[in-house]
């Protein structure tokens, strides 16, 4: 299995994330090779344990070798996280957000951040991305209205590319010169969240260079990065 995605989660602030229980674990290509190993008891454990999550972007550049970005998950303590009922949408503050929306997620460096209200009455300008992450919602589930938890994937900011990360024939790491202010990365690594951790809706285009007026001044993306071979997507 590939490492369980923690990147985000250890500087979230504990109260702010109201103690969210779950954890997601990815299985890359490679490791399932190695599971096959294994007996065809363990297999069948694993297939009747794992989910696969479609990929929900569509980017206009292309990886240098086919690959999927639809990685096998699973979610645990999977019992828990499955005896919850699953839901189109949920309301937090008096805002309704749904199944595939995006969002604002505090981390600690927002904690202490200017409230949503007060920064509307400022113009309403962005949020920085610097004091929040930008996350898709791909499913939520709720074992009463006090705990309700959104599986997520992660848009990173390009400041986040990791080291040797592979982009055409070259590697690089973090934000490159054609990256904007405004530009964010989709990627395949996922989570799982309370929802209380979540500030506010996001407006999130993709840029396609033929009809750029859509994105200005907006939050965008137009590259994906596979979490699983470190791989980003040539624009």
């Amino acid at each position: 299995m590939a490492p369980r995605s923690r990147k985000r989660r250890r500087s979230f602030n504990e109260d702010r994330r109201g103690g969210c229980p779950f954890t997601v674990t990815t299985i890359t290509e490679q490791c399932s090779n190695r599971a096959s190993k294994k007996s065809k008891q363990d297999d069948a454990n694993m297939e009747e344990r794992q989910r696969t999550q479609l990929w929900p972007f569509n980017p206009e550049g292309k990886f240098n070798s086919m690959q999927s970005m639809s990685l096998p998950y699973i979610v645990e303590p999977r019992k828990r996280w499955r005896a919850m009922t699953p839901y189109h949408n949920f309301i937090l503050n008096g805002r309704k957000y749904s199944a595939h929306d995006f969002v604002y997620v505090a981390n600690d460096d927002s904690i202490e951040a200017q409230k949503i209200a007060s920064r509307e009455e400022d113009g309403g300008s962005l949020p920085r991305l610097t004091k929040y992450w930008v996350a898709k919602i791909l499913e939520i589930r709720a074992a009463d209205e006090h705990h309700v938890y959104a599986r997520i994937y992660w848009m990173y900011s390009p400041d986040e590319l990791p080291p040797n990360t592979r982009y055409g024939e070259e590697s690089i790491e973090g934000r490159q010169t054609y990256h904007g202010e405004n530009e964010l990365i989709a990627s395949n690594h996922m989570d799982v969240i309370n929802v209380i951790s979540i500030v506010t809706e996001a407006q999130v285009h993709q840029w396609i260079e033929s009809n750029d007026e859509e994105v200005r001044d907006a939050l965008y993306w137009r590259q994906v990065f596979n979490i699983a071979t470190l791989q980003l997507s040539v624009c």
